[in-house]
């Protein structure tokens, strides 16, 4: 059977990390999708919001081309990837598209360090319901979801903060042609220092 693709511009905004509810929607028709976007969208000069990462957290009405959005008080302020959670007591397929919350990892560059934010997926203009202080910096850009039930030993957790500080310290290396893991100067034998035995997961 013969078909046809067509394509359009939903949002003219600066916008990054789209994301829907895949328990409700995945690989079906979608109403809503919870993104970054950037500080031009909240009246900042064109080129001064270029110049910075995405800063707040929106979502798109594909059936309206209505945006919520929420934007951090501070400038120092970046919100990662919006990951959807499905409220707690949904149905396995998701229930209602929007039933749920929005978490990002929220980085602070004055203070160095980072917060867990948590919105309401139908309020997301409301702000943050709550916030959670992670006790240390998550870098800017970090990609995750949410999976119910995941837990981590403290150990594991703490190997894998202090390879990405490794790899974040050696980001501007990252053209440089070496025979090392991905041309960031991390060796083989760090991975025994950091994972032992190449225990990723506990």
């Amino acid at each position: 059977k013969l078909g046809k693709v067509s394509k359009e511009c939903l949002y003219a905004g600066n916008c990054a990390f789209g994301g829907i509810n895949t328990k409700a929607v995945s690989a079906q028709q979608h109403r809503f999708i919870y993104m970054n976007v950037a500080a031009v969208n909240n009246g900042a000069a064109a080129a001064t919001a270029a110049a910075t990462p995405p800063q707040g957290i929106a979502r798109y009405d594909c059936e309206t081309g209505a945006v919520d959005s929420w934007y951090p008080d501070s400038n120092a302020e970046f919100c990662g990837e919006p990951m959807f959670a499905p409220r707690q007591g949904t149905t396995t397929s998701g229930g209602e598209e929007d039933d749920g919350y929005i978490l990002s990892v929220l980085l602070n560059g004055a203070s160095q360090e980072s917060e867990l934010i948590v919105l309401d997926a139908r309020q997301v203009s409301s702000g943050p319901v709550t916030r959670i202080p992670l006790g240390s910096l998550i870098p800017h850009g970090l990609f995750g979801c949410f999976e119910p039930g995941a837990t981590w030993p403290t150990g594991v957790i703490e190997r894998r903060v202090k390879l990405a500080d490794k790899m974040e310290s050696r980001g501007n290396m990252w053209n440089e042609v070496k025979s090392d893991f991905s041309g960031l100067s991390l060796r083989l034998d760090d991975f025994d220092e950091y994972f032992p035995k190449w225990d990723l997961f506990g």
